[in-house]
């Protein structure tokens, strides 16, 4: 089924973020009307390359429900990519998660918006002792309640320019002699006594490519009612993920095995900085694999052949 955007009004909430960005310039591509919504100050549109003047406008807005309403108005499509990786004093997983989720739901349903779709996270819906999963999976059932036909997107690690994943490792073995291998090895105990060490078993991550992933969010759009798990080509471990970055930029490190326990600890003081490394809550989410075989075949379904890690990292790190 073909999508013509022509002529159609689209609102990005998000859309000045990583994910986002890269969204709204594909969204360029068509002949439609993007506005995004932000909060941030004196935000500057030069990475936006619109087909005409006026194509892209901008919006500094307060999220309240009056606010978010208005900014709906008379448009016809809404993204809802907000998301936060840790918690501050102004920014809380549940709000932002779980709070704005609903309220931009319910603003889409107060103006009879013909497409809704909300950007969640891998595995959210089965994690249950992380702040960030939960609210993400809270927000899930919040908006699907003021809009039912929405249409929930759930990838996993999304890579590409701009991204607080290779990006952030890149820019660690600068100048880090090592690089963590987190939850690896595997500790197993037993009355409190360790019994085991598993060194085979390593977090394994399936990411997506940001440009594949705007492609599957733009095909959204006549979609209604529907939950879509995505995950790119290939399958990788920290260390895996690791060779690739270290051999794009011809660098040598040492890898460091950090067990979850240990990795805790660090967190634990790493949260008193602003604008932490690693938080206690991310380490509980690295306990997870995210890996979705059916997330793959989902993508396939829009783009045929999706960019592989292995492939596309030197493009832009």
């Amino acid at each position: 089924m073909s999508l013509n955007l022509r002529g159609k009004r689209v609102v990005v909430f998000g859309g000045s973020g990583f994910i986002g960005s890269h969204l709204v310039n594909h969204l360029c591509e068509e002949a439609c009307e993007i506005k995004i919504i932000t909060r941030k100050k004196n935000f500057q549109n030069k990475f936006f390359f619109a087909n005409e003047p006026g194509q892209v406008s901008f919006e500094k807005i307060e999220y309240n429900q009056t606010a978010i309403s208005k900014a709906i108005g008379n448009y016809d499509i809404v993204f809802n990519l907000i998301g936060i990786l840790s918690e501050n004093t102004k920014s809380k997983f549940k709000f932002v998660h779980t709070e704005i989720a609903r309220m931009i739901a319910k603003g889409a349903k107060i103006n009879k918006v013909k497409s809704f779709i909300h950007l969640s996270a891998l595995n959210v819906n089965v994690i249950k002792d992380s702040k960030y999963a939960q609210s993400k999976y809270n927000g899930e059932v919040e908006l699907r309640k003021e809009f039912p036909n929405s249409v929930i997107v759930r990838p996993s690690v999304v890579f590409g320019k701009g991204d607080n994943f290779t990006n952030f490792f890149s820019n660690l073995s600068k100048f880090s002699p090592f690089l963590p291998l987190i939850g690896t090895p595997s500790l197993k105990f037993s009355k409190n006594i360790l019994k085991t060490f598993d060194f085979e078993k390593k977090v394994r991550f399936q990411p997506v490519y940001v440009g594949d992933l705007s492609k599957f969010l733009i095909k959204m759009i006549s979609q209604k009612n529907k939950i879509y798990e995505i995950s790119g080509p290939s399958i990788k471990s920290f260390s895996q993920i690791f060779d690739l970055i270290l051999k794009q930029k011809k660098r040598t490190r040492l890898y460091l095995p950090l067990p979850f326990f240990i990795a805790r600890i660090m967190a634990f003081f790493l949260e008193f900085l602003p604008g932490p490394l690693l938080t206690r809550d991310q380490i509980t989410l690295l306990k997870y694999d995210s890996i979705s075989k059916k997330g793959l075949s989902n993508l396939k379904k829009v783009v045929s052949y999706p960019l592989s890690i292995e492939t596309t990292l030197k493009t832009y790190l």
